[in-house]
């Protein structure tokens, strides 16, 4: 089949790519553990060890490549469904929704954090979800960050976690929440947060994490892609730029009108939000329109 000429059909080719690309990784690793499996049932009793230890950790890497093979695969197929669909068709899908489906779960979510920012969401909940952790300051995807690990949770211990998120997620049908660190070049850049992971097995970590690496190379690429690069063969990733942008015009506007600092004038809206039973952005909306004042 030709590939597409649009620009989704050049973010399609360039999935497809991906997926190639960690499908060979996956399987170099897998020969290499393989013959550190084959070296340890010969070697000597010393080396039996550390030919283990190497099998184990190139099988560890080899899971990571096929997720993120499955990922861009899964990508490059939403993004087919999405270029042949109607005109009128939602927004194209990022790969942030490959990794809730990848996952099995019901939505997923990346925050940046340093400053604190919500990145890309897989559907509406998972973006209401991550809003509210913004608000609040207390969630899952800010404890990994804290903690530097997976943070899992389900049922009543949401609210043991968090008091206020907790409930206030389980209100939008959200029943249980992973997240582990999005880490690059050894330091963090945020979390993702998984909406109501599979449980039958318990949580898979392995292919959690493996996610985030994902998108944490996503990210990475965009950084460092130029215009005059042509394609970056990066992902949409982020979507929801026009709502920071209006939350820091309504931050400023807050902070001019009531003579406060950025931070206070932020926590202002937030406790608006709150008080409201709002969510930030519609707050923020409200105040760049100049149908809401808080000074």
């Amino acid at each position: 089949m030709p590939p597409l000429s649009s620009e989704p059909g050049r973010e399609i080719d360039q999935a497809l790519l991906n997926a190639a690309v960690e499908r060979r990784r996956a399987e170099r690793a897998a020969e290499i553990a393989a013959r550190h499996e084959e070296r340890m049932a010969a070697a000597a009793e010393g080396m039996r060890a550390f030919h283990g230890r190497m099998a184990s950790t190139h099988r560890h890497v080899e899971q990571q490549h096929r997720t993120a093979a499955r990922i861009h695969t899964v990508h490059a197929e939403r993004l087919r469904r999405w270029s042949r669909g109607p005109i009128d068709a939602k927004e194209q899908p990022g790969l942030v929704q490959a990794v809730a489906e990848t996952l099995g779960a019901s939505g997923a979510a990346l925050t940046l954090f340093e400053p604190e920012t919500l990145m890309a969401a897989s559907s509406p909940a998972s973006r209401t979800a991550q809003c509210l952790e913004f608000a609040l300051g207390q969630g899952p995807a800010r404890a990994s960050v804290e903690l530097c690990g997976p943070v899992i949770a389900a049922g009543p211990q949401m609210a043991i976690a968090w008091p206020i998120y907790g409930p206030a997620v389980e209100r939008l049908g959200i029943r249980a929440v992973a997240a582990v660190p999005v880490v690059a070049a050894g330091a963090s850049l945020g979390a993702l947060t998984v909406f109501d992971p599979p449980r039958a097995h318990g949580p898979d970590l392995e292919a959690f994490e493996a996610a985030a690496g994902t998108l944490a190379v996503s990210l990475l690429s965009s950084w460092s892609a130029s215009e005059a690069d042509g394609p970056s063969g990066r992902p949409p990733l982020v979507d929801q730029g026009d709502l920071w942008v209006v939350l820091n015009q309504a931050v400023g506007m807050v902070s001019v009108q009531c003579g406060s600092s950025t931070a206070d004038a932020l926590a202002l809206i937030k406790a608006h939000a709150f008080a409201e039973d709002r969510s930030v952005d519609e707050v923020a909306a409200a105040i760049v329109d100049r149908t809401l004042r808080l000074g």
